[in-house]
């Protein structure tokens, strides 16, 4: 293949992917508009309140829901993946690792669309699983008509997916991690660096300049860092470390055998998304972020710091706990949403909670405030059960500007990374050892 090509590989992969997350975005905030006119609500989560949601038609919000889990249902049926136990970033990671490179365009398009269709109203979940088949669909099967030898093809599908993904949480170099270290354990891939550099900023480039380059979190002064604050890092891994462990059963293993509880008949479907709608309706009713990605909270942190002590404590206490609950219970309802989302709200949530009950012991400033407790189980949680603690310390440090918390951020997930592999754990089951990954060079 010569260099010409394969330059022009790289920057349709950049393009492809970029693109993937600008449709993503327009689709998910038309669908969002659409659900709030129904319910007659002005704003589905807001940085700056915390207040209960209001609305003027919020009775229709459980048929809402479930009408999302029935159009995802239909789609997932008719695209031919509703039998299929791998879907959205599971998924790409298997096509990736598989022994052939194939994932037809029907599949990949059918979970983009049930997904952000769920998604979109109201179904609680995260956004990599949908953007993932939208990214990684188009790349199997655009760039495999050109003869592209299909090593480099799983290389471009890796940084693609991982460039998407990094768009999307608006940390642009983690793209290069993310692609190394997402589609394998105990390792990154070397291989995917230099393209994956290339691709990352072509996919920035498009992604930022469509739909903006704001932060995920937004800029946090942390101040200076005293030497106890390694300290609160230390127990905050530990802390992340046991809430990725059971985010993981909660997904892996209860999650699945509710799965094939609704496989097995239409009324088994039929009884479990009614029920996951109205607990998801309940809960909304107080505590708002459980609907849809639910990113917009997790500027709280940078936005009130250490005034989070006028927060509710059982507001604290029961976000993280809901969305991870919620999150299981919307993949039982066959929603091909993704898991990773939801467990950055889980981590910083968790770490707010933490903090707000280390000042009713009158704990020392100096351990840190309600910013670094949520900003390092942000990045442990997330980095642990995903596996990906490159990435993560990565996106942490771009999407806060807080260069300064980085060694912190450091120990946290790598403390939760080490309990979390200590029982042999990942969410992504096709996650392969570096050596059995065909992106190795034999």
């Amino acid at each position: 293949m010569s260099r010409f090509v394969r330059v022009s590989m790289v920057l349709a992969t950049g393009l492809l992917a970029g693109l993937g997350v600008v449709m993503f975005h327009y689709a998910l905030q038309v669908l969002r508009y659409v659900l709030m006119h129904l319910l007659g609500i002005s704003r589905l989560v807001s940085i700056a309140q915390t207040v209960s949601l209001g609305g003027s038609r919020l009775f229709l919000l459980p048929v809402v829901i479930f009408l999302g889990f029935a159009i995802s249902k239909f789609v997932a049926t008719k695209s031919g993946i509703s039998h299929r136990r791998e879907r959205g970033a599971d998924r790409i990671i298997e096509v990736v690792n598989g022994e052939e490179v194939a994932l037809p365009m029907a599949e990949a398009m059918g979970t983009a669309v049930a997904g952000v269709v769920a998604l979109g109203l109201g179904v609680s979940g995260g956004p990599e699983g949908p953007i993932a088949m939208l990214v990684g669909g188009p790349i199997v099967n655009l760039l495999s008509r050109f003869g592209i030898e299909e090593r480099q093809l799983r290389i471009l599908v890796a940084a693609g997916v991982g460039s998407a993904l990094a768009t999307l949480f608006r940390a642009p170099l983690a793209g290069v991690f993310l692609a190394g270290e997402l589609f394998v354990l105990e390792g990154f891939l070397g291989a995917v660096v230099l393209p994956g550099l290339l691709v990352a900023a072509i996919t920035w480039f498009v992604g930022s300049t469509l739909i903006g380059n704001s932060p995920l979190i937004g800029h946090l002064s942390l101040g200076r860092l005293q030497p106890e604050a390694y300290l609160s890092a230390i127990v905050l891994g530990l802390g992340a470390g046991l809430v990725g462990l059971g985010y993981r059963w909660w997904v892996v293993v209860v999650g699945t055998r509710l799965t094939h509880l609704s496989r097995s008949r239409v009324l088994w479907w039929l009884a479990v998304a009614v029920v996951v709608s109205a607990i998801t309706s309940a809960l909304a009713l107080v505590v708002p972020e459980v609907l849809s990605t639910g990113s917009g909270w997790i500027r709280l942190v940078a936005a009130f710091g250490s005034d989070m002590t006028a927060f509710p404590l059982w507001l604290l206490l029961a976000t993280p706990l809901a969305r991870l609950v919620l999150t299981g219970l919307s993949l039982s309802a066959e929603a091909p949403v993704g898991v990773l989302g939801p467990a950055l709200i889980i981590g910083a949530f968790s770490g707010a909670a933490l903090w707000r009950l280390s000042t009713l012991v009158h704990l020392s400033a100096t351990f840190g405030g309600a910013s670094l407790f949520a900003l390092l189980m942000f990045a442990a949680v997330f980095g642990s059960i995903g596996r990906v603690p490159l990435s993560m310390v990565v996106i942490a440090i771009e999407a806060t500007g807080a260069l300064a918390a980085a060694p912190l951020v450091m120990v946290s997930v790598g403390i939760a990374v080490f309990m979390v592999r200590q029982r042999g754990m990942t969410i992504f089951g096709s996650q392969a050892l570096p050596g059995q990954s065909p992106i190795m060079p034999t």
